[in-house]
């Protein structure tokens, strides 16, 4: 009797075996593995999992499993029970790799999945599960192909009162996006404002593949601010690409705060368009090109939003500058805000402070050109720096009449009243282009200078000069003024007839310096001068910023002979909305009423004696008031010479 050869014995073994094994394997039901997958999920998530569909493995050297019904649950303080549902997850698995301890799924296909992404009222996130930091991201295995079928996404933030609904898909086989593979819409409010996104990118898979750029378009709406982008980005994940597209566009740039936290002041409005950047936690907007209002604007500008507080830089350029787009720079009221009522001159717009402690701002800006209907102003440049609510312009430099206007300027919003401090310097100012319409500077041949150094606190313009104390001087050399102005200034009546007859002429001004002493923003005149070879002016008063008003007293002395001379001063009273002008009439009604009673006793001549004036006044003394002033102020000769 010969026995069968071990061999062969071993190997009808193995082949039971695997008949019995492949049998077992074909008629296991997977479902019994549910329990022990939802456990082992559960202790390394910290949340209730649970397969509530069948669950089948179709075996092979990448086995597909197919599970149904899948359901997260969500964090413990959420009032919503599940955080993501999803309705059938189909994918397979490499097990070679998996044998070698990595996870690698080479297909996947997602249907009907639904999200809730949350953050509490305290600042807790839905999406830091057991043990896991809540900045720190969640990491995917490598997937080979994605496929997401009627995707669902909701993001919930009561502490930004933000909610948004998001519908998200894959777009396999369409012939027409060949460069997409994704597709995303969605629709809610951000930070309170009405909100809606649409964009396209390129496969989810190309978001780990910083080699191969990933292609993006996008464009939505938040409240009435208006943006688009399109290009490609080198890290999707981190949000990096020179080829970005930024578009944006809106009615007031001051409406962006709520939404990306950075101070602006209320402008018109504005489209911008230029390359968008993210480094870390650095945003830039590069080489961007637009309009605000009816200027154009270019530059850069970059945010960094890992600073504390945030940290805003930016180098702008405007080649065609329209003066009233700065308005809400300097808190001045914009066009529609000057068709209502104003019984003030000043701005009286209140400056935002929490605006100021919101970001620390280091911008530069030139204006090449200056397009104003009222102020002889050709060119500015400017340096703002905000550190810690500390406001700095330093300097504010405008092109003024052939001059120059600089100042340099501090606020300091730590406090509930702004504190201001201004030194502000006028040089070289050339009268005939200050004061086109005037003909004080006929002849083209005289220059003005000046200084203020003052101090005030509030929140608006008028507040600050309403409390300003400090001193200011002014000092004119050269130009010319109308005889016929001195004349009547002076109540001059016989001149004055026969220059109206004959014509007015020019006389050239010596000289003339104001200076004047603020206190609680009441600015009284020190010295007030006008010297000119035909009359002496001076003047005195005060000019009140607390509630606008004018008290001033010019008086007059001829330098000549005239025979009918009332030598009557003119005051100047009224609102800076208001100004009222009128000759102070009581003593040159004595002097008439004089004259009449002498015409009585002399037969008529006596009646001009009193009328007389001989011009005893003595030219003043230019050099002496203007040493006056510049020690007063700190002007210096220089300051009065042109660029």
């Amino acid at each position: 009797m010969t026995l069968p050869r071990p061999t062969h014995w071993i190997a009808g073994a193995f082949l039971v075996l695997a008949v019995l094994v492949a049998l077992f394997i074909a008629f296991f039901d997977w479902n019994l593995l549910r329990e022990p997958i939802a456990r082992r999920v559960t202790s390394a998530t910290g949340r209730s999992f649970a397969i509530n569909g069948d669950l089948k493995v179709h075996l092979s050297l990448q086995p597909r499993i197919v599970a149904n019904d899948v359901v997260l649950g969500n964090a413990a303080w959420s009032s919503e029970p599940v955080m993501a549902e999803v309705k059938r997850i189909d994918f397979r698995i490499d097990l070679r790799k998996l044998l070698a301890g990595q996870v690698d799924l080479p297909e996947i296909t997602v249907s009907q999945p639904r999200i809730a992404l949350e953050v509490s009222r305290i600042g807790q996130v839905n999406w830091a599960f057991k043990e896991q930091a809540p900045d720190k991201p969640v990491v995917f295995p490598p997937i080979g192909r994605l496929a997401i079928d009627g995707g669902s996404a909701t993001y919930r933030d009561p502490i930004r009162n933000t909610e948004l609904s998001l519908e998200l898909k894959t777009l396999a086989g369409d012939a027409n996006a060949s460069a997409f593979g994704l597709e995303l819409s969605g629709k809610g409010r951000y930070k309170g404002l009405p909100s809606m996104i649409s964009a396209r990118g390129g496969a989810l898979l190309n978001l780990r593949d910083a080699q191969h750029p990933y292609p993006i378009e996008a464009k939505g709406t938040v409240g009435t601010t208006h943006f688009s982008m399109d290009g490609k980005l080198f890290d999707p994940l981190h949000f990096k690409g020179e080829q970005l597209n930024f578009r944006i566009a809106g009615g007031d740039l001051a409406l962006l705060f709520p939404i990306i936290g950075v101070p602006l002041p209320p402008t018109p409005a504005y489209k911008f368009a230029g390359f968008l950047d993210h480094t870390g936690d650095v945003w830039t907007f590069r080489r961007f090109k637009g309009t605000l209002g009816e200027s154009d604007l270019a530059g850069d500008f970059s945010i960094d939003r890992g600073a504390k507080p945030q940290k805003l830089v930016a180098t702008l350029v405007s080649r065609a500058l329209v003066l009233k787009d700065l308005a809400g720079f300097i808190g001045a009221k914009r066009d529609d805000e000057l068709r209502a009522p104003r019984t003030r001159l000043l701005p009286a717009e209140p400056f935002r402070l929490e605006k100021l402690m919101a970001a620390d701002v280091d911008v530069r800006f030139r204006g090449d050109k200056i397009v104003t209907a009222n102020l002889p102003l050709d060119k500015m440049s400017a340096h703002l720096v905000v550190n810690g609510g500390v406001v700095k312009l330093a300097p504010l430099d405008f092109g003024l009449a052939g001059g120059n206007l600089v100042s340099v300027i501090e606020m300091d919003g730590r406090q509930p009243r702004m504190v201001t401090k201004a030194d502000i310097t006028a040089k070289g100012l050339r009268v005939g282009q200050l004061f086109p319409t005037s003909r004080l500077g006929a002849g083209g041949t005289g220059t003005m200078g000046g200084r203020a150094t003052l101090k005030g606190h509030g929140n608006s313009v008028g507040q600050m000069l309403a409390t300003a104390h400090g001193d200011a001087a002014l000092i004119m050399e050269g130009g010319s003024v109308g005889e016929l102005a001195l004349r009547m200034s002076n109540l001059d009546i016989a001149n004055s007839l026969l220059l109206m007859l004959g014509g007015d002429k020019q006389v050239p001004v010596r000289c003339m310096v104001g200076i004047f002493n603020a206190v609680e923003g009441d600015f009284k005149v020190k010295s007030l001068q006008l010297d000119t070879a035909k009359v002496k002016m001076t003047g005195s008063g005060n000019v009140d910023f607390a509630d606008e008003s004018l008290h001033l007293r010019l008086a007059s002395q001829s330098k000549g002979f005239s025979l009918a001379s009332l030598r009557g001063p003119i005051g100047v009273t009224g609102s800076f909305m208001a100004p009222v002008l009128k000759p102070e009439l009581q003593g040159a009604t004595l002097r008439g009423g004089l004259a009449v009673a002498l015409g009585f006793a002399t037969g008529g001549v006596g009646a001009l004696l009193p009328l007389l004036d001989f011009g005893t006044a003595k030219d003043s003394d230019c050099a002496a008031l203007m040493k006056e002033a510049r020690a007063e102020t700190g002007v210096k000769a220089s300051d009065m010479q042109p660029r």
